[in-house]
């Protein structure tokens, strides 16, 4: 990295509003172009909820839920491809090689370690393989359909120390590993992306260009530090290397050879280096952000998700428990449905299906008039879009259970009872 220009210590609000600024969430994108959108912001969370038409709302105000469902499950200009950490998340086609060059093999390494364990053996496990391969060679199949259609005797209940760790049997393993082999893509059946209802394609029949092993590992962290360091900076090499999912050698290798360079600034309150574009600096320096900026982002939000750490950055200490979901009763790292404003969290949302409006939770009573005012407008408008739209929001992903908690008014009664999730320091 080069030595910046900049002396004087970026403030945390001016960095924040820079970020909403670069997001497009205190203005609207320019275009209808939702590709050039994704582009400009990264990669969109898809956990089988309303996040990507909500997140797509509030920086693209003018588009629609049909829109994003023609790109995806007409024209596939974009897929929903499991990458970044094991998530789901909508990527533009021609970035498709690098989404899935850069997953974690998760269960490719489970099973190596509890091969002893496994009730059966290498080359049954590739038999099987072979036989799930083979059935979708005609059309996608569900998990129930694939089940089916293969030899009965492949199909094997593993036992309670597989299980614990996330093995359950050898169908579901053998579909996650041809998943991890970039063989198999997983995509909903009613061509809605908040649907839980998934079914399974060859790789080779949605992508037939896709070859993502012919990608180097240095190449595709490259390619993904450009994109990172284009929609998140300033930022930090280890923030890069958590929303990646590579090790901290990687992403300096990935950032170190960006071109314009990455240079340093220093951010107040901190000894952390955050890198940005060294084309990008003057920007950021010069930027002026309105007086008032509010939005509404949806669970999993990239604005949040983009950065390792939420508390002490969007939103203070004393609230540092309020934005996030808990299971069973403990706090985790998944930020829930959120207001935005000047770059912080300063409440969170949910939808009332009764009412058929938009619930809200502010943290801090003492909000001037002048932004709660704003607040309750952009409120009205994010109700408008749903009611006309959407129908109905799921604001949880479908790894959401019985467990979790993510409702406003039953948080309430943990805030403040909990330790704090990814403190800066």
């Amino acid at each position: 990295m080069t030595s910046s220009k900049v002396k004087k210590p970026v403030s945390i609000e001016q960095l924040n509003s820079w970020r909403m600024h670069r997001q497009f969430l205190d203005h609207s994108f320019h275009s209808k172009n939702v590709l050039d959108l994704i582009r400009s912001v990264g990669w969109i969370y898809s956990p089988g909820c309303s996040t990507p038409y909500l997140g797509l709302w509030a920086r693209m105000q003018a588009t629609k839920a049909d829109d994003l469902n023609k790109l995806v499950f007409d024209d596939h200009k974009l897929i929903q491809l499991e990458t970044l950490r094991g998530c789901t998340m909508l990527v533009p086609r021609d970035q498709a090689n690098v989404a899935l060059r850069i997953r974690n093999r998760t269960f490719t390494e489970l099973s190596k370690q509890a091969r002893q364990q496994m009730p059966i053996s290498d080359a049954d496990m590739e038999n099987l393989k072979t036989a799930i391969l083979n059935t979708l060679h005609s059309s996608s199949k569900t998990m129930e359909q694939i089940q089916h259609a293969i030899p009965a005797n492949l199909v094997r209940d593993f036992g309670v120390d597989l299980k614990r760790i996330g093995l359950t049997n050898s169908l579901a393993l053998a579909i996650n590993l041809l998943k991890e082999e970039g063989k198999l893509l997983k995509q909903q059946g009613k061509k809605r992306l908040d649907s839980t209802e998934y079914s399974y394609v060859l790789t080779s029949s949605l992508l037939p260009e896709a070859n993502p092993f012919s990608l180097r590992m240095e190449e595709a962290c490259t390619q993904l530090a450009a994109q990172y360091f284009r929609a998140e900076a300033p930022a930090r090499i280890r923030d890069f290397a958590w929303w990646a999912g590579i090790n901290v050698t990687d992403a300096i290798r990935g950032a170190g050879e960006l071109k314009p360079k990455l240079v340093p600034i220093s951010v107040e309150g901190t000894k952390d280096e955050y890198l940005i574009s060294e084309a990008d600096i003057d920007a950021l320096l010069n930027f002026k952000p309105a007086e008032i900026s509010v939005n509404f982002i949806p669970y999993r939000d990239t604005y949040l998700k983009g950065q390792r750490e939420v508390v002490n950055r969007f939103v203070p200490t004393e609230h540092g428990d309020k934005p996030f979901s808990r299971w069973k009763g403990k706090l985790i790292n998944d930020p829930l449905a959120t207001i935005i404003v000047n770059g912080a969290v300063v409440g969170v949302w949910e939808w009332n299906e009764d009412a058929e409006e938009v619930d809200q939770l502010l943290f801090d009573s003492r909000i001037p008039k002048a932004v709660e005012k704003a607040i309750h407008k952009r409120a009205g408008e994010l109700a408008n879009f749903i009611r006309s739209n959407l129908g109905e929001v799921r604001l949880q992903g479908s790894d959401y259970g019985p467990h979790q908690m993510t409702g406003i008014h039953d948080l309430k009664a943990f805030w403040g009872k909990g330790a704090q999730v990814d403190v800066r320091v």
